[in-house]
């Protein structure tokens, strides 16, 4: 089982309790799931109380026999109910005191105890946007993670032309992917920061079905298979001469990659080829102007002024009101993690960020094509840390 080193852990926290301080948040109390990991290495149901100087402490509620002392670097408290926290925090409250909560995710209800019931008299700041603006700087850990993640994607991409025949559904091709990732130790979750986005392993669709948008914030979407669940792969089968987009994520250690890559049978139409082509010149322009200190919104429209120039805005990240508004997206722990390749993002570009590059065009008629890499972002430029074999797979 992959554990978070001690030193880790403590180069985290000293980082996050300058944020702290810089913000005038005196203590933060951390429950998200990936929060609480990366900042304990352990996910339990209770908090993480972080003070702006000194050790913190884990409050755990469930499970009462792990994590067990020792195993963490900060010292473990057990509770059974919320009431007990004031006492249990009581030397970490001596006014003047701010308290720091994961605003952008806790539950309203869990909110509105704490405010009325838990702490009354205490000031409550937000301290999602410190966290986030945290992990967007990848360590040589997460880094390490995320290759691993990324050697199996190209594993399993590896097999996927054995896999492909006419006849097979989507729902068939992805199980089976979904399987071979399950063996070699994907997690089988993906997480995500947003509570209303859902996906499963990703999405694995064929023709005209690549075309469908979903509820979700993410270029494709899929028919799916139940009014339930949306989105996704669906029972149509494969078929010569249509893109195949295979869109998996893995994850090793609680750390994702994210990669898509394009497929047919027998072949593409000559629009499709003449779009891949354009994705191809988006790669390249991304990985020449993708440099720390770059302006995402500057490398946004360079990006777009490529696809404009080529006559195909009309079917680029999406159709109409559907389309997407990024061309790349950071991953970490969560697959919609900062920093964002938008028209607008407030954050420079720097050294150790992490993102999915996915430039994807929809053509009525025929479906999507497009791929997608991970890449780290260098003092020099890209790294790209998925590797499987780049362009159209013809069976």
């Amino acid at each position: 089982m992959e554990v978070v080193p001690h030193p880790e852990l403590e180069q985290r926290r000293e980082r996050f309790q300058r944020l702290l301080k810089e913000a005038g948040i005196s203590l933060a109390l951390i429950r998200q799931p990936a929060d609480l990991y990366y900042y304990s290495g352990t996910i339990v149901e209770g908090f993480l109380a972080v003070p702006v100087a000194g050790p913190p402490r884990l409050l755990v509620r469930r499970p009462q026999d792990h994590p067990r002392r020792g195993e963490l670097p900060w010292p473990l408290i057990h509770y059974r109910s919320l009431p007990e926290l004031p006492r249990l925090l009581a030397d970490l409250l001596a006014p003047p005191v701010v308290l720091g909560l994961e605003l952008d995710v806790l539950p309203a209800a869990l909110f509105l105890h704490f405010q009325e019931k838990l702490f009354p008299r205490v000031p409550i700041s937000d301290v999602s946007p410190l966290i986030r603006r945290q992990r967007m700087v990848k360590s040589a850990y997460e880094l390490g993670c995320i290759r691993e993640a990324a050697a199996m994607l190209a594993e399993v991409h590896a097999e996927v032309p054995e896999l492909l025949a006419p006849g097979l559904t989507e729902l068939e091709l992805s199980a089976r992917l979904e399987y071979r990732l399950r063996a070699l130790g994907h997690q089988g979750l993906v997480r995500f920061r947003r509570w209303d986005l859902e996906v499963f392993f990703g999405h694995v669709l064929s023709g005209e079905a690549g075309l469908a948008a979903a509820y979700t914030d993410t270029p494709s979407g899929g028919l799916g298979f139940s009014a339930a669940f949306p989105q996704g792969p669906s029972r149509k089968p494969l078929a010569p001469f249509e893109p195949i987009s295979v869109d998996l994520a893995a994850c090793y250690g609680g750390y994702i990659a994210d990669m898509t890559r394009l497929y047919a049978l027998g072949g593409l139409p000559d629009a499709a080829w003449q779009a891949f082509q354009v994705v191809e010149e988006l790669y390249a322009v991304f990985a020449a102007e993708a440099r720390p200190g770059v302006l995402p919104g500057d490398l946004f429209q360079r990006l777009w002024e490529v696809v404009r120039e080529r006559g195909l805005e009309e079917g680029f990240m999406g159709r109409g009101p559907d389309r997407v508004s990024f061309l790349a997206h950071g991953v970490g722990l969560e697959l919609d993690e900062l920093p964002l390749i938008t028209a607008r993002s407030p954050y420079a570009l720097e050294a150790d960020m992490v993102l999915a590059f996915e430039p994807k065009f929809f053509l009525p008629g025929i479906g999507m094509v497009g791929q997608e890499d991970t890449c780290r972002l260098t003092p020099e430029g890209v790294e790209w840390l998925t590797q499987a074999p780049r362009g159209v797979v013809v069976v």
